[in-house]
């Protein structure tokens, strides 16, 4: 037990020295938990795809079949993928129904209180951040301009958002447009 105490002027504004600190290496906790238990060529990736979905939402579940066509585009590269439930109703259970309905092929796992989701400031579903091995956030947001507002989308996606990243990122370059304004369910 430390006898640390921050100066008095700190004491006076509420200051606690080691917060800041302590978030990071919370979400970071966080993090290494959704993500399970890695075989080690999972571990050496160098992008992780975290695909925020709610297996209640059309809009998602219709996703899965352009998620499955990018995870299996990207499935011998750098990359994992990893699909994250922030709704409360996303049980273990209802997530291995999910997968196993839509033929998910990476796994799923909850965000307990939303705190993945609330850190990336993910506002729908789906919803995807790509994040290199030092923790940057190189691209986040829809997967594609397939859909266009709630209920409306087009024949076919003309802008491939996601896997435009992906590659990009893997051959040493910037993204070119790092954010963009996903089309779904509201996360609540």
């Amino acid at each position: 037990m430390s006898n640390y105490q921050p100066p008095v002027d700190q004491q006076k504004i509420g200051i606690q020295p080691c917060q800041p600190y302590l978030d990071w290496v919370l979400i970071l906790l966080l993090i290494l938990c959704l993500s399970g238990h890695q075989s080690v060529s999972a571990a050496r990736k160098t992008l992780t795809v975290y695909v925020f979905l709610n297996t209640e939402c059309p809009i998602s579940q219709q996703y899965v079949v352009r998620l499955a066509e990018v995870y299996q585009h990207f499935s011998h590269s750098d990359v994992r993928f990893i699909a994250v439930f922030p709704l409360r109703t996303d049980t273990p259970a209802a997530i291995q129904r999910f997968r196993v309905e839509y033929k998910l092929p990476f796994a799923g796992k909850p965000d307990i209180n939303t705190q993945l989701a609330r850190h990336f400031r993910v506002r729908v579903t789906p919803e995807v951040v790509v994040m290199q091995s030092d923790g940057k956030v190189s691209y986040q947001g829809a997967i594609d301009n397939w859909y266009v507002d709630l209920g409306k989308h087009r024949p076919q996606a003309t802008q491939y958002y996601l896997k435009d990243a992906l590659t990009a990122l893997l051959a040493g370059k910037s993204v070119v447009q790092p954010r963009t304004d996903a089309v779904g369910c509201l996360i609540e």
